[in-house]
């Protein structure tokens, strides 16, 4: 089964070939090798061109060849298949790769991560532990992640009470 992973949302058109600024926050590298992406209600379109402007993702998708094209576009979330992505160096992850791993306090089995959510400045791991969930700040030194889960080895003083 095929795993599709949010990848943003289209946003305004640029210039008048079809180009449409993809809002993401995702790392040049990778979209500058995706293939195809998947737009929500419309299917898959492969990726004719891409490029920056302003430092902001432009995208130009086959049988989109014009600004008209592409208003109609505008607000349709995006995806890519999970496997799709290009290989991390090694200790770095995709957030989609976080969710599901089990959650250490002090070495001893606390919960697992529910998800991960864009917070602006900083991102937060939902952590799990029974019927209640904690946001936790991503970021060192908080946490660290390991293949064998994720280790919180200096939580912000009162976050568990």
């Amino acid at each position: 089964m095929t795993r599709r992973i949010r990848l943003g949302v289209l946003g305004r058109p640029y210039g008048l070939k079809g180009g449409i600024r993809l809002k993401t926050e995702a790392d040049p590298e990778v979209l500058a090798a995706l293939e195809r992406v998947y737009l929500e209600g419309r299917g898959y379109r492969a990726l004719g061109a891409l490029e920056f402007v302003g430092g902001e993702p432009v995208v130009y998708l086959v049988g989109v060849g014009d600004r008209s094209a592409a208003e109609a576009l505008v607000g349709t979330p995006v995806y890519v298949e999970a496997e799709a992505l290009p290989e991390l160096p090694e200790g770095t992850y995709y957030y989609h790769e976080l969710i599901g791993l089990p959650v250490f306090l002090e070495g001893e089995p606390f919960g697992e991560v529910a998800d991960v959510r864009e917070a602006g400045a900083q991102d937060l791991l939902v952590v799990r532990k029974g019927l209640r969930e904690y946001l936790v700040p991503l970021q060192a030194p908080y946490v660290e992640v390991r293949k064998e889960g994720v280790f919180l080895v200096a939580p912000p003083e009162g976050l568990f009470e």
